[in-house]
């Protein structure tokens, strides 16, 4: 009688399983027993060998599985001729894969066809004419643009300064003190507005209207924005007044000079609404 034992364990990528939407970054791990008995007395050979393989394989697609399968074959000698065998099989197999990147869609729903769209006709004529339109409004439009550039430039000016006001110890001074301080800080942002070179149509100019009271009395002041700027053969002018209402003011705090701020403010936005609806006419039928 010969008998042989032999034991066998090896590490192999997955070929056993296959794992749907992996091809890579899997590891297995396989171990196999088998146990051959011969015996030269006995009529008939009898091989019985049993596999159990479990695989784990984890990628950026998480995925299980889990096979066993066992075999049993039982087969006579050459000389009766006679075959057997049997076989089981038990698989479960689980398996849950997620993606981090979602899949392409299957297929692409494709444009809408504009020729089978039921399409009025355009009329040229009608666009002709209000192509010559915004033409011929054209440095009206440009003038307009420039104007509430200056407007939006005092306008963010007079929000930025407040917090200042804040900083300042305004108690301290005397309200006329309080007045020449923000009045200083206005004739600055018209100096600059002076001197910008930036705008393409217009040509800015101001003017700060004396106060027909006494010194020592408050008054309210008013800025006038003097534009001008040509249309062709026209010569336009525009006056925006904004104008500072220091007799408006109740207490001698950061709150009070902020309001009259606050009140400018406002005006400005009216200006600044009025010119964006005018640059829209051109392209009213």
């Amino acid at each position: 009688m010969v008998k042989k034992n032999y034991s066998c364990e090896s590490s192999d990528s997955c070929s056993l399983i296959s794992c749907t939407g992996i091809s890579a970054g899997s590891s297995c791990s396989e171990s196999c027993s088998s146990t051959s008995r011969s015996s030269s007395t006995e009529p008939s050979h009898k091989s019985s060998s049993s596999c159990s393989s479990s695989a784990s394989c984890l990628s950026t697609h998480s995925s299980s599985s889990l096979s066993s399968c066992s075999s049993e074959q039982t087969y006579s000698d050459n000389s009766t001729n006679k075959t057997t065998e049997s076989s089981t099989c038990e698989s479960s197999t689980v398996s849950s894969c997620t993606s981090n990147h979602p899949s392409p869609p299957q297929s692409c729903s494709k444009c809408d066809d504009v020729s089978s769209s039921k399409c009025e006709k355009q009329c040229y004529k009608k666009c002709e004419k209000l192509v010559k339109k915004y033409n011929h409004a054209k440095e009206e439009l440009l003038a307009i643009s420039d104007i509430i550039v200056v407007l939006n430039f005092i306008k963010a000016k007079l929000v930025a300064v407040q917090p200042n006001i804040d900083l300042r110890n305004v108690s301290k001074y005397t309200p006329e003190q309080n007045i020449d301080w923000l009045e200083c800080f206005v004739d600055t942002l018209f100096c600059v507005l002076r001197k910008n070179d930036a705008y393409k149509i217009i040509k800015v100019k101001d003017c700060k209207l004396k106060n027909d009271s006494s010194p020592e009395v408050i008054d309210n002041r008013t800025y006038l924005i003097k534009i001008k700027y040509n249309v062709k053969c026209d010569e336009v002018c525009r006056n925006l007044p904004l104008v500072f209402d220091w007799t408006q003011i109740t207490n001698n705090d950061a709150k009070s000079f902020k309001g009259i701020l606050n009140n400018v403010i406002r005006q400005i936005d009216t200006y600044i609404k009025g010119y964006q609806a005018a640059s829209t006419v051109p392209f009213l039928c």
